[in-house]
């Protein structure tokens, strides 16, 4: 029999050093970005029951999830996505709260995925939820904050793709097919199978006129810049068609004034989940990664299956892709940390804590050498790509190694450790 101790299950990933580091720079910068917008934030558990992902508007399939059973016999989950449960903790929980309420997250989620497609089991997202208000103020600002996050990690070169749920939704709805043949048109429209639905369209559904179904043939080329809204008017006279395509136009009107039209476009084929959204839908693409990096929208029905009915809108940024995206630049987040190893003698161990501590007061990552001898210290510090160790010879003075294709010193009096600083900061710049 295997033994599967020394290996990790499919689809997770172990962090370490600098990758780590990296992923923890950029959670804290989404983090600062939400904040600063008046996103508060919150942790749900890990576990949750079952039964909290299995309504009616859950968008993630229950094979996809990861079961187990709690002491008295309940099925349990690993958590697939934070949205819900803040849906139940909003709706449980916050009685007296004053709404809207902005909540903000960076949490792990859990979803089984064929290991073929290369995705992984185990996902960290960040991201924020708009709770209690249903306005075009709440879905443009989300989206604007969606995109000032993702710049806030160094990212420029992404394009937000806007659509609506309810385009999709009444014009399928004005045709009163049954849920097997909605669910096929909507394959093959967020596929961009053209001729696909062309032939099913033309094959199945018999009784409506060419207007009617003129809008659904169109929809899979509905992508592109915001022009592609008018040209879609003038594909359909239903009401609410054409009522979802005034609200992308005055969301996009509202980005546009925040001076970051640019960042985005539309696609009026984007009909995935259509049982979970109810309006905005939107997602954030950009090279060097296989899926999109930021997804969300309006789901103004999930809350009511916790007991109340409030609007909601939110988005979440996959952090895994983001990383992705950034490593293919060549960006990197990660300054350059001031470095040093400091070697001490038993009998000067008392002012050696004390100069580490003054070191790490000016910013400096102070390791203290856990050798015998200098030699092992800076043979050790080589091994690490640090360029400077610091040796504490007398209780006033101070050797200073320095790499640069070799270690080379100079002594100096430790009490002239302002004029250090000042040095090293100019070489540090340099």
């Amino acid at each position: 029999m295997l033994n599967w101790m020394r290996y990790i299950p499919e689809g997770t990933k172990d962090l370490l050093f600098d990758e780590c580091s990296e992923k923890i720079r950029i959670e804290e910068k989404l983090r600062y970005s939400y904040n600063a917008c008046g996103f508060r934030d919150i942790i749900t558990p890990t576990l949750e029951f079952y039964d909290v992902f299995n309504g009616d508007h859950t968008t993630i399939a229950q094979e996809r999830m990861y079961k187990l059973f709690d002491n008295h016999g309940r099925i349990m989950v690993l958590r697939p996505d934070v949205t819900t449960p803040i849906a139940r903790v909003t709706a449980t929980k916050l009685n007296e709260a004053t709404f809207p309420m902005r909540f903000c997250y960076t949490s792990n989620v859990f979803r089984v995925n064929e290991s073929m497609f290369g995705k992984a089991n185990e996902v960290t997202q960040s991201g924020v939820e708009i709770i209690g208000v249903n306005s075009v103020k709440a879905d443009a600002e989300l989206i604007i904050t969606g995109i000032n996050a993702l710049r806030s990690c160094g990212l420029e070169d992404f394009k937000i793709e806007i659509g609506q749920a309810e385009f999709f939704k009444s014009l399928v709805e004005e045709l009163n097919v049954d849920d097997e043949c909605r669910e096929t048109i909507r394959r093959y429209v967020e596929d961009k199978n053209f001729i696909t639905l062309e032939h099913y369209l033309r094959d199945k559904i018999r009784d409506y006129s060419e207007y009617k179904l003129r809008a659904l043939r169109e929809i899979p080329r509905l992508f592109g810049k915001i022009e592609v809204v008018e040209k879609a008017r003038k594909l359909t006279s239903n009401k609410n068609a054409l009522e979802a395509l005034d609200n992308i136009m005055q969301v996009y009107s509202l980005i546009d004034k925040a001076g970051l039209g640019t960042y985005i476009t539309i696609d009026l084929g984007m009909v995935q989940n259509m049982d979970y959204y109810s309006g905005i839908i939107f997602r954030a693409f950009t090279f060097g990664t296989g899926s999109y990096i930021l997804s969300g929208g309006r789901y103004d029905e999930l809350i009511k299956s916790f007991g109340r009915d409030l609007p909601a809108i939110g988005f979440a940024i996959d952090i895994d892709s983001l990383m992705t995206a950034l490593q293919s630049r060549g960006h990197s987040n990660k300054k350059k940390d001031k470095y040093i190893v400091l070697y001490y003698t038993e009998e000067l161990s008392n002012k050696a804590f004390q100069l580490s501590n003054l070191l790490r007061d000016n910013s400096y990552i102070c390791e203290m050498s856990l050798f015998d001898s200098e030699e092992e210290t800076l043979e050790y510090a080589a091994g690490k790509n640090v360029n400077t160790v610091m040796s504490l010879m007398e209780e006033n003075q101070i050797r200073l190694y320095r790499y640069s294709k070799k270690w080379n010193h100079r002594d100096f009096d430790s009490e002239y450790l302002d004029n250090f600083f000042k040095e090293t900061e100019k070489i540090d710049e340099e």
